[in-house]
């Protein structure tokens, strides 16, 4: 009895700590979620959609166009990878869902996500948070509804 017992407070502790995600698709090529109770405001702009928690800038989402001209996605990720090194900022490449193809550059707390979808190379995801919370919204990444 008592086993059951623990099984059932077990299972409704899980429950209470589940938090739902909200998930944002600015196009139909990237779908990215984040928990909700991160953050309290957004705002919607044109290609971008920056996420508020008491009135400070959580993190953003922006989608940008990619050239016609560009030749491949590996070249393109290559090219944004180098110019975006530097000795202040740390590279590393991003073990995301296949079909995908990035990396992420940080800067003091903040991680920037610059991904492409390799299926529909023409546009560019790119996302910003802070480092415990990047990796969990990198995470969501899938194509968009």
């Amino acid at each position: 009895m008592k086993f059951a017992v623990s099984i059932v407070f077990a299972l409704i502790l899980t429950g209470c700590t589940s938090t739902p995600s909200v998930q944002f698709s600015p196009s139909q090529d990237y779908a990215v979620s984040v928990q909700s109770n991160l953050f309290d405001a957004v705002r919607i702009a044109d290609n971008d959609i920056t996420l508020f928690n008491d009135g400070k800038a959580l993190g953003f989402i922006r989608l940008e166009p990619i050239s016609a001209d560009v030749q491949s996605t590996s070249e393109f990720i290559d090219s944004l990878k180098s110019a975006s090194a530097s000795e202040s900022t740390e590279i590393q490449v991003l073990g995301i869902k296949s079909g995908f193809k990035g990396f992420s550059a940080k800067i003091r707390e903040y991680q920037t996500g610059y991904i492409i979808n390799e299926e529909n190379p023409d546009s560019l995801l790119i996302f910003s948070f802070p480092e415990g919370i990047f990796e969990k919204v990198a995470n969501t990444i899938s194509p968009g509804i």
